[in-house]
């Protein structure tokens, strides 16, 4: 799937401050130990790429 394509199916993009709430309602916690494995272009259109995702997840724990 293209780009342009990604960014048309979602509605509204993610940005670190709102993955970082979904890893928060997931139970992620400071401190935690956790193994990511993920498809970038299944998250929707992410502001920031795969950078903004490891941002979230590095604040988030």
């Amino acid at each position: 799937m293209s780009e342009k394509e990604i960014v048309e199916k979602t509605e509204v993009p993610a940005t670190v401050e709102s993955l970082q709430a979904d890893l928060h309602a997931l139970g992620v916690k400071p401190g935690m130990v956790v193994l990511v494995h993920s498809s970038l272009s299944s998250m929707g259109w992410v502001c920031g790429g795969a950078v903004a995702v490891i941002a979230a997840l590095q604040k988030s724990l």
